[in-house]
């Protein structure tokens, strides 16, 4: 494995102060970096994520900002539910927002939502109260005409009997969409966090499989009204060679969002742009979110 670069490490030297949501229920993990008080700004990860992907990269938009993040119910540290769907997880961002104090401050947060968070965030801000986000940076994710089976449902190395040890299960992590990544420091790190220990005394990856079942997947039409609709602005980052937003689909987005709306491509990269860009990804909020 290659030496991770000091400012990975010295990211990661931040704690985060460490807290919860509660949403029908159910008990959200919640980490927070900053002063409170502060502009908000809330971090969103994708599907079968969790909230340490942001770990590495919430330190370096604290400065003058209360930065926080969760992981979405049946994923990562959050509990996991009997039943799932947008609304409930639209709902887990506003509960989140008002738990770390991102609502504090007289300025509106923004909210940087990568993959399948981008979904939720784009029916926040098209919602009742959307207009209380400054506005929402869409990461490799948006309007998809026909969105592709959830790579996690039915697959049996998402629903077998565990691992004996972490660092048995952790050698077996892979990226949803598959795609290279150089920066095996950062994938060691992610995976490391990606599995929980269970009453059974083994390790099991940190997401409930049954979720994308249970909610399905949002429709075309909804999330492109949800981009028409969207009462704060808006903005795309996505990776040159996604396997995701391909430039045809970024050609509908252009086409379905307000004239003006900022496109960065990030060279080089791919669905899974802050792994495997991560100073180009940083570099690209940092132009987009006002400070």
């Amino acid at each position: 494995m290659t030496q991770a670069p000091g400012w990975f490490e010295e990211a990661l030297a931040q704690e985060p102060e460490r807290g919860t949501a509660v949403v029908d229920g159910c008990t959200l993990e919640t980490m927070a970096w900053g002063k409170a008080g502060d502009p908000g700004l809330l971090l969103l990860h994708g599907n079968g994520a969790h909230v340490h992907w942001w770990r590495p990269f919430a330190p370096f938009f604290a400065e003058g900002t209360r930065v926080g993040a969760f992981s979405w119910s049946g994923m990562g540290g959050s509990e996991r539910r009997t039943h799932y769907d947008f609304d409930l997880h639209r709902r887990e961002i506003w509960a989140a927002s008002e738990a770390m104090g991102l609502f504090d401050h007289q300025a509106r947060p923004w909210i940087v939502a990568h993959s399948f968070g981008a979904i939720p965030a784009l029916f926040a801000v098209s919602g009742e109260g959307g207009d209380r986000f400054g506005g929402l940076v869409i990461v490799d994710s948006g309007y998809r005409p026909n969105p592709a089976v959830s790579p996690f449902e039915d697959r049996p190395q998402w629903t077998n009997p565990g691992y004996a040890t972490l660092a048995e299960g952790a050698v077996r992590f892979r990226l949803r969409p598959e795609q290279p990544c150089p920066n095996d420091w950062m994938l060691d790190f992610i995976a490391a966090h990606s599995l929980d220990l269970r009453a059974d005394g083994r390790w099991h990856w940190s997401f409930d499989p049954a979720a994308d079942r249970m909610r399905g997947l949002a429709s075309g039409e909804d999330v492109a009204a949800a981009i028409r609709g969207a009462r704060c602005p808006l903005a795309y980052v996505w990776g040159e060679h996604s396997a995701l937003m391909t430039p045809d689909m970024m050609a509908m987005n252009r086409d379905i969002a307000a004239p003006g709306t900022p496109f960065v491509e990030i060279p080089g990269a791919a669905h899974h742009l802050m792994l495997d860009q991560p100073v180009a990804f940083i570099a690209a909020i940092r132009a987009l979110v006002p400070a």
